[in-house]
């Protein structure tokens, strides 16, 4: 094939015809690999095929990255996976072979075995037509698609021939100036940090191998560490061509061992970084004088650019003593097959995985334009975005653009949940901003029962199963929930209040439809601000750091109706209550900022604070003694945690004050040398001096 591009085919038939012509195309290849939802069928072919072949299941395709393949058979009949097919088709080799396998029934109605991962309870797959596979299906018979389909004539024979040999891939082939020009940058030693991002078949693994191995031989102490040894094959070949292995191997070390080893590196490379969690990744940061994270920068691992704008926001702030703390190297040629192919072009258009000019980052020192028209609302559910597609791409790049973790997974999703629907906000036809809401609860008394017990989890209805199995609330599963599970507005319009429109909108159409309307979150100060600030009112906090952010996961809800409002209150009132006893048994490690946001209640809550924090005459004559007289800070320890607490939970403690944040940590027994550094006091005395100011002007003052 001309321009070194891939061989798209699809195959249709029973899967003995579907192998058939697989392998007779692949006949000259080596290995190739079939994935399907349901691998058993092709396990037992294996048997009496003459040639080999490998396969995996949807759910192992993600240990295909990093590996290249000559020739690859995705059968869809059973099941569709967006995120296999996205994988996949990343890891054939030019003038290679992508294939789908179909069968000759009607498709569309059969019943995706694959479907149950997106549908909440009560739906199941053979209930639900799939959205997504009609999508998918306009996709492939597209005119601008490129794969060819191929039919079966009366004898039931295909006209097909194999495909030719591909050449070996040379693990010695010289580096693209673009991989010598990024190698140079990162042999320069002039950053702390290094991020390479690119699409896949660009030459990551290559350059990645092939700079370990120059950093060895230079006697530098290096490591290389990824999700899993599968996803670095490449990069050891090419590492192993240039090392001597009966005299060294490739320095791998799984990523938690890496951390909780004392060595320190001069260079630890980081491949696959999107899928290791964020805060493991700010901990291998730390092991090496030089740190070099490889992501894909859209799509496939589950990243998002999201990825991007978070953790290179970080690295670009960290303190270093070298030239610059972050350097982007960039990759765009591709090497793994020719230029333009086409097969990676329909799955960027597919899954809406390339950059539009709409979702790119606006640079920190562009100013960011205000809205200038007033925006119109739409809101779509699955089978209305087929007829509006364009407003599809603009949709799900924006997710992808502001999301830390959206794959193409999220597109099925999207299309075909039942209980999904997607409100836009639209200026001059353009997407803008958009929330995604799930429709939860009315759980039969009987299923809330057992989820609260502990002996049911149906798929689905997070925030009432989460009220009913950690909050013990018998009557949670009873209402109606609108639960905002993403929201996003496109970078240049951020901050001029069109995601706060955009719930307002929400709250004009729930009344009739919803009780509450709902959050869940991986929980950071800035975006409890925004939800505060549209009037919602934390209900729980998670009890384990969420895996991919590292923060905890905080629920939030807004009451739609009266009955409602009066739950809300007590829900609220409890979750308080335990909160301040937890903030001293496990959750030391909540930023003070996120504590107070969390504790600051509205006015009418004020007025019935907690037992536990409610000062007596007793106490406040404590605190007269200490502010006005000699009484030791020391003898009013519990009396100075109450008060403190009090204060938060009015509102009165600022966290951009450095001594009022100061003097809440210190109440909570916190480590107080940072915050302390920021208010300029020096001394115990000035500290003390300082809290009994604070207590002064807002508790003896009354």
């Amino acid at each position: 094939m001309s321009d070194n591009h891939r061989h798209c085919y699809i195959l249709k038939g029973s899967p003995s015809e579907v192998l058939s012509d697989f392998l007779r195309l692949s006949e000259n290849f080596t290995t190739p690999l079939i994935a399907a939802y349901d691998v058993s069928q092709y396990n037992s072919a294996l048997l009496s095929s003459a040639i080999q072949f490998t396969t995996c299941s949807f759910k192992q395709a993600k240990q295909a990255l990093g590996s290249s393949y000559d020739a690859i058979l995705v059968d869809l009949t059973h099941g569709v996976s967006a995120s296999a097919l996205a994988i996949l088709s990343g890891t054939v080799r030019g003038g290679g072979l992508f294939a789908i396998a179909l069968p000759d029934d009607d498709w569309l109605s059969m019943t995706d075995l694959d479907l149950s991962r997106y549908l909440p309870w009560p739906y199941e797959p053979e209930h639900v037509p799939s959205n997504f596979k009609r999508y998918l299906l306009t996709t492939l018979q597209d005119e601008t698609s490129p794969f060819k389909w191929v039919y079966k004539d009366q004898n039931k024979t295909s006209l097909i021939a194999a495909l030719p040999a591909l050449p070996a891939i040379e693990a010695n082939a010289p580096l693209t100036q673009e991989q010598a020009d990024a190698q140079s940058c990162l042999l320069a030693e002039q950053a702390q940090s290094y991020v390479l991002m690119a699409p896949r078949g660009r030459g990551k693994s290559t350059l990645l191998g092939d700079s370990l191995a120059k950093l060895f031989m230079a006697g530098k102490r290096v490591a290389i560490t990824a999700p899993n040894q599968d996803a670095i094959v490449s990069l050891k070949a090419r590492f192993e061509y240039f090392v001597d292995i009966k005299t060294a191997t490739l320095p791998f070390f799984a990523p938690d061992a890496l951390i909780n080893d004392s060595s320190h590196w001069d260079f630890l490379f980081v491949d696959e970084a999107a899928m290791i969690p964020l805060p493991m990744l700010m901990a291998l940061n730390e092991k090496a004088k030089h740190c070099l994270f490889s992501t894909t920068d859209y799509g496939y691992e589950g990243a998002g650019k999201g990825f991007g704008i978070r953790f290179c926001d970080t690295l670009a702030r960290q303190k270093t003593t070298q030239a610059l703390a972050l350097q982007m190297l960039i990759l765009d040629q591709p090497i793994r097959w020719g230029g333009n192919d086409p097969l990676e072009k329909w799955i960027n258009d597919c899954f809406f995985l390339a950059a539009s000019e709409s979702t790119i980052e606006t640079p920190q020192h562009e100013h960011k334009t205000s809205v200038q028209a007033s925006p119109n609302f739409k809101r779509l559910t699955g089978v209305d975005w087929l007829a509006n597609t364009h407003l599809l791409a603009e949709t799900f790049q924006l997710l992808v653009s502001a999301h830390y973790q959206t794959s193409p997974d999220n597109l099925r999703w999207i299309l075909d949940d039942p209980s999904v629907s997607t409100c836009l906000a639209l200026v001059k036809g353009k997407v803008q901003s958009v929330a995604i809401v799930t429709e939860e609860g009315i759980l039969p008394s009987a299923l809330s029962q057992e989820v609260m017990q502990g002996k049911r989890r149906p798929r689905g209805h997070l925030v009432p199963q989460s009220l009913l199995a950690h909050e013990g609330i018998a009557q949670a599963g009873e209402y109606r929930y609108w639960r905002i599970s993403r929201i996003a507005t496109v970078q240049n319009q951020q901050n001029q209040g069109l995601a706060s429109l955009l719930l307002a909108q929400l709250e004009r159409l729930a009344p009739e439809q919803c009780d509450f309307l709902c959050t869940s979150f991986a929980a950071t100060s800035d975006v409890v601000s925004f939800w505060r600030k549209n009037a919602y009112t934390p209900i729980r906090l998670g009890t384990a750091k969420d895996q991919a952010s590292g923060s905890y996961s905080l629920m939030m809800i807004k009451p739609m109706t009266e009955e409602a409002s009066k739950l809300a209150t007590t829900w609220q009132t409890r979750f308080i209550e335990h909160f301040l006893l937890n903030l001293l048994l496990q959750y030391a490690d909540l930023p003070t900022d996120l504590v107070l946001l969390i504790l600051k209640q509205n006015h009418d809550q004020q007025k019935n604070q907690p037992a536990l924090v409610q000062l007596s005459p007793l106490d406040l004559q404590d605190i007269a003694l200490f502010v006005e007289h000699h009484r030791p800070l020391d003898s009013i320890r519990s009396v100075f945690l109450k008060a403190m607490l009090s204060l938060a939970l009015q509102g009165l403690i600022d966290p951009n004050d450095p001594t009022e944040k100061l003097a809440f940590e210190a109440a909570l027994g916190r480590d107080i040398k940072k915050t302390l550094q920021k208010t300029q006091l020096s001394g115990k005395k000035a500290i003390h001096q300082s809290f009994k100011s604070l207590l002064k002007k807002t508790l003896l003052a009354k």
